[in-house]
């Protein structure tokens, strides 16, 4: 099977993250920021948070400011990709008042833990 088309890469991401992240690892879609590029430019929250949970397996600025777009998968960034609160995380969550609580209650959490 040859090279995927951009069209490809996007239907088997939104199939199952999972599954463009296998694709990556086992060398049939190259790892590149015009991938992410692509993705992020759906302007889709939890795909971008998706693409930095399972495929980039980090963070970086164009994740994060695609996510920031929605409180609740600021939120999920913050915590599972980012593993600490930002300012730019804490403000996309809190437009929403129960997101807006939970990111406080993980941030007092991770204040304890630093102590």
């Amino acid at each position: 099977m040859g090279k995927p088309t951009k069209e490809e890469i996007i239907l088997l991401f939104l199939e199952d993250p999972k599954k463009l992240a296998d694709e990556i690892y086992n060398k049939r879609v190259p790892k590149s920021a015009k991938i992410r590029t692509l993705i992020c430019d759906l302007g889709d929250p939890m795909c971008a948070y998706a693409y930095a949970k399972y495929v980039d397996k980090k963070q970086t600025d164009e994740t994060r400011q695609v996510t920031c777009k929605d409180f609740r998968f600021a939120y999920y960034y913050a915590r599972w990709v980012d593993r600490s609160p930002r300012s730019d995380t804490r403000q996309g969550a809190c437009k929403d008042p129960y997101w807006k609580e939970k990111y406080e209650e993980w941030e007092k959490e991770c204040s304890l833990k630093k102590k």
